[in-house]
Order: structure tokens, then sequence, then C-alpha cells
């Protein structure tokens, strides 16, 4: 039973769907195939395969979670959404390569994968962008390293130098010439600033794009495959934000500082 139980709820993308929405409410089958974007040829030996292993149970036509899936369900839930998050970037996590997180504080993300639930990215929860934007709008500090060039970071953190936070950005070095030519002009309103720094990576470096605030890590993950936007988590909390500064300083030791005076991208390519 232990091992067909397993095989069940992880051998199958469609079964492992179906539980995560029962676990929303009750459904029919039409609300089924709406929901998954499937048709009842596909999911029905799918429900049949869950029903025999005690995981779903029926009345009339709607089906839910038994008291043995609810369960297991609560259980497998961070499981499931740390297995995509990873999935959708293996060849950033299958192993810690140059130029990105070390290997300290690569192990330190274990814990974070485990409070996901509720905090990733691809959850409508409106309580965790209402707690995200808070946490933007009532930091005191704002550390970004951006590797990748979404052309809204310019003007995000020209904007909180100005009101007053403490702005520290790492660029890469791509993100850097096209910022150079796009958004000098934020740039410069960095540099201007006591309360801003900026530093260019070096050009092997290509670390996550990740922003940190007094009370949240924002992360996001690429393997040069995907949008940052699909692949993020948002943690809160003291370690957390322990980790995202440790990180940002890691990588601000492997970078130089951009002086104004130096206004050639040429500059701050490593020397071969």
């Amino acid at each position: 039973m232990r091992s067909s139980l397993i095989t069940t709820l992880l051998s199958s993308e469609k079964r492992t769907d179906l539980l995560l929405l029962l676990k929303q409410k009750p459904r029919t089958i039409e609300e089924i195939n709406i929901e998954l974007d499937t048709n009842s040829v596909a999911i029905l030996p799918q429900i049949k395969r869950l029903k025999e292993n005690g995981l779903v149970v029926q009345e009339n036509r709607v089906y839910d979670l038994s008291l043995l899936g609810r369960i297991i369900v609560r259980k497998m839930e961070s499981l499931v959404k740390a297995f995509r998050l990873l999935e959708d970037n293996y060849d950033y996590w299958s192993g810690v390569k140059p130029g990105r997180i070390p290997a300290g504080l690569f192990k330190r993300m274990e814990e974070f994968v485990t409070y996901m639930p509720g905090r990733y990215h691809g959850d409508d929860t409106s309580s965790v962008y209402k707690e995200m934007t808070e946490a933007f709008h009532t930091s005191k500090k704002f550390l970004l390293i951006i590797s990748s060039p979404n052309f809204s970071y310019p003007g995000i953190c020209a904007e909180n130098a100005k009101k007053g936070l403490k702005v520290s950005v790492l660029l890469t070095q791509p993100v850097f010439e096209t910022f150079m030519g796009d958004f000098r002009k934020e740039l410069d309103t960095l540099l201007l600033l006591e309360n801003s720094e900026v530093y260019v990576l070096e050009n092997n470096i290509v670390p996550p794009t990740v922003a940190v605030t007094d009370t949240m890590v924002l992360t996001c993950f690429s393997s040069g495959n995907s949008q940052c936007e699909s692949n993020s988590m948002v943690i809160f909390g003291e370690e957390a934000v322990k980790w995202g500064m440790d990180l940002f300083e890691h990588f601000k030791a492997l970078s130089k500082p951009f002086i104004s005076e130096l206004a050639n991208p040429a500059d701050f390519k490593q020397e071969k």
C-alpha cells in the first residue's frame, strides 16, 4: 500500500494538480476540466486511481479530498512547489557554478524552500502581494543585484534613493552596458546621492536577481530559458534578510565601484 500510494502521488502531474485543486474546495468534473484545462477522457482515469487509493471521495457529481487526502496534500504542497521551482531552473540548481551562489549560502537556501507555501510567486495570494508592497514602501534600505535587463529597475532604484533610502545596486556586465546606454540619467542620480552606490560585476559573474529590504528578500532565478518573473520566491523574516545581505556582500566583493568619470563600459570589462 505504501509503495502504491507514493507512486500514485508522484508519478502523474495530472493527479498532483487535481489533488492541489481539490484542496481549495470540492469540484464537479466540469469544474475540474475547466480549471485544469483537460477533458473527462483524460482526467477520469486519474480520479479513479485517487479514489482507489482513498485520497478522493465522490458524493453525487462532486469530488472532494478524503481525510487521508487532506492530510497528505497539506504535507506535500510545499514539496511540490519546491520541485517545480527547482525543475524550472534545473541548470541553475543542479550544481553550484563559478560566479553564482557560493556553496555555503546555497546550502542555507534549503531552509527557505521549506517556507515557500503562500510565498511562491505563482500563488494568487493578495495578502502576500500586500506584504511585499508594504515591505518595499517601509524599508530604510534597498539592496539589489540585477542580472537581467528589466527596464523598471533603474527608475525604482533612483526613486527610492531620492526618498532617502540607502540604495546599493550591483549590475552584471551586460546589464551595466545596457543601462549605460539607456538609463544613464538614473545611474547619474544614484551617483550624485550620498545614500546610494553602484557596483559592476566582472564578466563571468552571473548571480540571480535579488532584492533585499528590511523585512523581505525577493529572489528571481533564471536558467536562461525562462523569465525571472515566473521563477521567483518571496521570503520574509530576519534569517532570510540576513541571507540576502550576506549574498549581496559576497557579490559586492567580486565587483568594482561605478565611478562617474569612467563613462566607457569597456573600462569595467575584465582584463584578459
